[in-house]
């Protein structure tokens, strides 16, 4: 088996983009925290309204639950409330962002040490961006007025890291 080292210009472009998307959250703090409440209201919404559907739908088959029509209800409220009141509302988001950056850290850290156990060079960069990816989450946590600054911190750590693992890509051949 001989070790042929190419790029993966996919994740290459992909960390690029993320990169860029980085100084634009940086740039546009304010902005890019309603922006993200308002899409987070829009989903809700949308979710309440195909789960109201698909009740009706169950209904003409069986007996769905009627807790499927409180989640529902709940769901196209707090959409409602989300979308119509972004500004608002905008501290709760960094709460939900900062689970998603804290669970997504200690997944980049499990695999850091997995990479290690198998001898790949890039499990340091992968244990250090986990790290500061927990860290971010924690400040979501502590200071949501923050979140679109630490937000920018933690693409900019994905976009890197993205570049560094499209260049580093290695493919084995028979």
């Amino acid at each position: 088996m001989s070790t042929v080292k190419k790029h993966d210009w996919g994740l290459i472009i992909a960390g690029i983009l993320l990169v860029v998307l980085a100084f634009v959250i940086g740039f546009y703090p304010g902005l890019t925290l309603v922006m993200i409440t308002a899409i987070l209201g829009a989903g809700l919404l949308v979710s309440g309204i195909f789960d109201i559907v698909g009740y009706f739908n169950l209904n003409r088959v069986g007996n769905p639950s009627g807790w499927i029509v409180a989640y529902a209800v709940l769901d196209i409220i707090l959409g409602a409330m989300f979308l119509f009141h972004p500004v608002v509302l905008s501290g709760v988001v960094s709460w939900v962002v900062g689970i998603f950056v804290i669970i997504f850290g200690v997944f980049e850290i499990a695999a850091a040490f997995k990479l290690k156990s198998v001898g790949v060079s890039m499990w340091g960069w992968m244990l250090f961006s986990g790290i500061v990816d927990i860290l971010c989450g924690f400040v979501f946590f502590v200071c949501p007025e923050m979140l679109a600054i630490f937000l920018a911190v933690f693409v900019i750590m994905r976009g890197v890291s993205l570049i560094l693992y499209g260049w580093n890509t290695q493919t084995f051949l028979l």
